[in-house]
């Protein structure tokens, strides 16, 4: 098994309600290293990150069992969020899933290792 190294996903913005910002594919591995978090509102924002698992195959609910992060940035701030040990989705639709105080001001990009 060789390992991808590479971003999982293009930027995007987190909505004001919990939304996927990365699932899994269906008969993929794939290992969650790090997000690139930049708030371009010009007040602070909370971000929530959480690590789903799937319902039955469906995406399943962010909440509070599966939070892993919260932190709040201030205006025009950037963090990189390193994971020591990367987050394994291994079934179709795991996700990491993250909401933020107003939506369309907090951008994310997903970097991590897909089985290549």
């Amino acid at each position: 098994m060789a390992l991808l190294r590479t971003r999982l996903a293009d930027i995007q913005y987190i909505a004001a309600a919990a939304g996927s910002i990365y699932s899994n594919a269906a008969a993929t591995k794939t290992y969650i290293r790090g997000l690139i978090l930049h708030n371009g509102n010009t007040t602070s924002e909370t971000v929530t990150v959480h690590n789903v698992p799937d319902s039955s195959g469906s995406l399943g609910t962010a909440g509070v069992s599966n939070k892993f992060l919260k932190v709040a940035l201030a205006a025009d701030e950037t963090l990189f969020v390193d994971l020591t040990y990367p987050i394994a989705l291994t079934d179709t639709n795991d996700s990491i899933q993250a909401v933020t105080t107003t939506a369309s001001k907090v951008t994310v990009q997903v970097l991590g290792d897909k089985d290549a």
